[in-house]
């Protein structure tokens, strides 16, 4: 069964149809605010589509989505299920990409380093809240993970060690190739993170200690991508290359989801229904999300909290949770 949710022009109600402000039903704080005041105003007033919606109703809470493990395992074990979840093949049709866009898009997968968000991790994980995090500290003081936090409103990616390193070996051949002297400073950037593993910030101090100054390598790893700029002068967060564009891949794809939802009457929608929006939606899903897959995204969603999943008698359903894009 699936939920009608564009009521057609004969059915509209015509003492209902007024025009609404920008920005409504994207701003959960506001309609939070419609929906508990007395009197309906014109920011209030339910659409006809809206006024057709039927809340579904919840026949368990406890629900195993795509993707998720079904038992504990290691850490090592969820990154590498996380990143082979992550994209859908390519088909020969119906991408509305020609050539030169399927051969960008495959560029733009490749740029992508291994790492993987800790909410997919709580969401590949959910038996256990808090497995997660003790079995990140433990790895992380191994120096058998690489921890990377370099936007406090982006949360927490990890990557394995020997991928982060093998991708420092790489950008170091290629900017010696350029100036060998530069080979001196990246063994000495080397030294400080593997004498740090859990370091996800680094303060000019820090480097100073490694004979590393702006004059002398701090502005190179930052044009390179290992170093960003933190938010108080003279700390930097220990980052990777590209590392920014996952996580746009990550804002956009979830604020697809949380923005489809937030347009309905109760905040909820069957999961079929949200797929078959996303995956008829070609120009988004092959240009902007890059084939990313559905269920990827939905796990984030979940892992991060904003969004739930709950079982109907018509089949999966997810809701927002009111936590803030």
């Amino acid at each position: 069964m699936s939920i009608r949710l564009t009521a057609s022009n004969s059915s509209a109600v015509r003492r209902n149809k007024r025009k609404r402000e920008p920005g409504y039903g994207s701003d959960m704080i506001q309609i939070a605010e419609y929906e508990t005041q007395q009197q309906p105003t014109e920011e209030s007033v339910e659409s006809p589509r809206q006024a057709r919606e039927t809340k579904l109703q919840m026949t368990s809470s406890t629900v195993r989505i795509e993707g998720e493990l079904s038992q504990l395992s290691d850490i090592h074990f969820g990154i590498n299920a996380s990143l082979l979840q992550m994209w859908d093949p390519i088909p020969e049709r119906g991408t509305r990409l020609n050539a030169d866009g399927i051969a960008d898009l495959l560029r733009f997968r490749k740029s992508i380093p291994p790492i993987v968000m800790v909410s997919h991790l709580h969401a590949l994980f959910p038996h256990d809240p808090t497995f997660i995090d003790r079995e990140l500290q433990r790895v992380v003081e191994a120096g058998q993970i690489r921890r990377i936090n370099v936007n406090i409103n982006a949360g927490d990616m990890v990557i394995e060690s020997k991928y982060y390193f093998r991708i420092y070996r790489d950008r170091k051949a290629a900017a010696v190739a350029e100036d060998s002297d530069s080979v001196v400073i990246f063994e000495k950037f080397e030294k400080l993170l593997r004498q740090k593993s859990a370091a996800t910030a680094i303060t000019s101090d820090d480097l100073a200690e490694f004979d590393i100054s702006e004059d002398s390598g701090i502005r190179a790893l930052l044009d390179i991508g290992f170093l960003v700029l933190a938010g108080a002068p003279g700390v930097y967060q220990i980052s990777i290359p590209n590392v920014g564009s996952l996580l746009k891949l990550v804002f956009r794809s979830r604020k697809w989801v949380v923005s489809v939802l937030g347009k309905t009457k109760f905040k909820e929608m069957l999961e079929k229904t949200m797929r078959e929006r996303w995956e008829a939606a070609l120009k988004s899903r092959w240009r902007e999300f890059r084939g990313v897959k559905f269920a990827w995204v939905l796990m984030e969603c979940k892992g991060g909290g904003w969004c739930e999943p709950f079982q109907t008698s018509v089949g999966r359903c997810w809701r927002l949770t009111g936590k803030r894009e």
